[in-house]
């Protein structure tokens, strides 16, 4: 039996959890402010359903553009 696989960070690491937030308000405010998860994907080398995963877009509201 294949011994399990382990996670790329420890549980309970508040750094780690810090950075992950700081991380997924990030990405947010992108979304946001109107830049495609596929672009946000690229810059961080992960496929386009990591992005999804961090922040599900379909459930933020974009900022209009008033001057």
């Amino acid at each position: 039996m294949p011994a399990k696989a382990r996670s790329r960070r420890p549980k309970g690491d508040p750094v780690a959890d810090e950075l992950g937030a700081i991380k997924r308000l990030i990405v947010l405010q992108l979304i946001t402010s109107g830049v495609q998860a596929k672009d946000i994907a690229s810059v961080l080398g992960i496929a386009k359903s990591g992005i999804t995963r961090l922040v599900p877009a379909r459930k933020v509201k974009k900022r209009s553009r008033r001057g």
